[in-house]
Protein backbone atom coordinates (compact mmCIF):
# COMPACT_ATOMS: atom_id res chain seq x y z
CA UNK A 1 0.00 0.00 0.00
CA UNK A 2 0.65 3.57 -0.58
CA UNK A 3 -0.37 7.10 0.63
CA UNK A 4 -1.08 9.28 -1.96
CA UNK A 5 -1.92 12.80 -1.69
CA UNK A 6 -4.98 14.52 -3.79
CA UNK A 7 -3.30 18.00 -4.51
CA UNK A 8 -7.00 19.39 -6.12
CA UNK A 9 -7.76 18.76 -1.99
CA UNK A 10 -4.84 20.05 -0.40
CA UNK A 11 -5.05 23.04 1.17
CA UNK A 12 -2.69 25.54 3.28
CA UNK A 13 -3.03 24.37 6.70
CA UNK A 14 -0.43 23.41 9.33
CA UNK A 15 1.42 24.09 12.50
CA UNK A 16 4.49 25.63 13.13
CA UNK A 17 4.37 26.36 9.31
CA UNK A 18 4.67 22.50 8.65
CA UNK A 19 0.94 20.75 6.85
CA UNK A 20 -0.46 18.93 9.64
CA UNK A 21 0.59 15.39 7.78
CA UNK A 22 4.13 16.58 7.73
CA UNK A 23 4.00 17.50 11.61
CA UNK A 24 1.93 14.01 12.72
CA UNK A 25 3.99 11.69 10.58
CA UNK A 26 5.84 9.37 12.62
CA UNK A 27 8.50 8.30 10.25
CA UNK A 28 9.52 11.44 8.58
CA UNK A 29 8.14 9.98 5.49
CA UNK A 30 6.24 13.00 4.54
CA UNK A 31 8.29 16.41 4.00
CA UNK A 32 7.66 19.46 1.91
CA UNK A 33 8.70 20.47 -1.22
CA UNK A 34 9.68 23.71 -2.88
CA UNK A 35 6.11 24.78 -4.00
CA UNK A 36 4.95 23.94 0.28
CA UNK A 37 3.14 21.17 -1.01
CA UNK A 38 3.79 17.85 1.13
CA UNK A 39 5.41 15.07 -0.56
CA UNK A 40 5.50 11.55 0.42
CA UNK A 41 8.64 9.11 0.38
CA UNK A 42 7.27 5.43 -0.21
CA UNK A 43 10.40 3.79 1.29
CA UNK A 44 9.65 5.70 4.60
CA UNK A 45 6.21 5.53 4.74
CA UNK A 46 5.35 2.78 6.78
CA UNK A 47 1.33 3.30 6.03
CA UNK A 48 0.01 4.06 9.82
CA UNK A 49 -2.71 6.87 8.35
CA UNK A 50 -1.81 9.22 10.76
CA UNK A 51 -1.48 11.75 8.28
CA UNK A 52 -4.56 11.13 6.74
CA UNK A 53 -6.65 10.89 10.08
CA UNK A 54 -4.92 14.38 10.98
CA UNK A 55 -5.71 16.16 7.76
CA UNK A 56 -8.44 18.17 7.69
CA UNK A 57 -9.24 18.31 3.97
CA UNK A 58 -9.43 14.52 3.67
CA UNK A 59 -7.11 15.06 1.00
CA UNK A 60 -4.84 11.87 1.90
CA UNK A 61 -5.75 8.23 0.75
CA UNK A 62 -4.37 4.82 1.12
CA UNK A 63 -4.13 3.41 -2.20
CA UNK A 64 -3.15 -0.29 -3.10
CA UNK A 65 -0.15 -0.61 -4.98
CA UNK A 66 -0.46 -3.65 -7.80
CA UNK A 67 2.77 -5.22 -9.20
Amino acid sequence: MVIVIDYDKCRPCGIYNKPVCIFYCPTGAIIQGKDKRPIVNAFLCEDCFECGTRCPYKAIKIKEQTF
